[in-house]
């Protein structure tokens, strides 16, 4: 199965077993699943504390400020700027591309994740930049999730 279209440069083998890079997705497998259903629906989402209103990166089930468990699931700013970004050579999961470029990317709600980039060659990243959410299918219904430059 490909991840994306024809050609993108990139590809998660199903019959990769030795790394998968895909965490599993599903009520019963992740307390954080709502993440990922809404990935599929083309949502970044994270969850924010209701009674201290940390929004924390990556989602959780318990706020690491005052260890509430009354969280609420919040939608990130749709455009990110690239703060600083690294190209990987080598040693790359099994189907991701060479070069793989890395960025730390800020976001409106002062959060900061660490992503792939994609779509695009090392040349064309900068800081600064907007990149904006990708999500791509990945084996048994699953989802990955990068961004690429706006």
């Amino acid at each position: 199965m490909k991840a994306g279209k024809e050609g993108e440069g990139y590809v998660i083998d199903p019959n990769v077993y030795s790394l998968d890079p895909v965490p599993l997705q599903t009520k019963e497998q992740n307390r954080i699943y709502p993440f990922y259903e809404h990935l599929k629906r083309g949502r970044l989402t994270t969850t924010q504390c209701s009674q201290c209103d940390h929004i924390s990166w990556p989602p959780r089930i318990v706020c690491p400020k005052c260890m509430s468990d009354q969280l609420d699931w919040v939608d990130f700013p749709d455009v990110g700027r690239i703060y600083a970004y690294t190209v990987q050579t080598a040693g790359n999961p099994p189907g991701f591309p060479s070069p793989l470029i890395y960025a730390l990317i800020d976001f409106d709600n002062g959060v900061r994740i660490i992503s792939p980039v994609v779509d695009c060659k090392p040349e064309e990243v900068e800081v600064g930049a907007e990149v904006v959410l990708k999500v791509v299918p990945a084996p048994k219904d699953r989802v990955l999730f990068f961004f690429r430059l706006k």
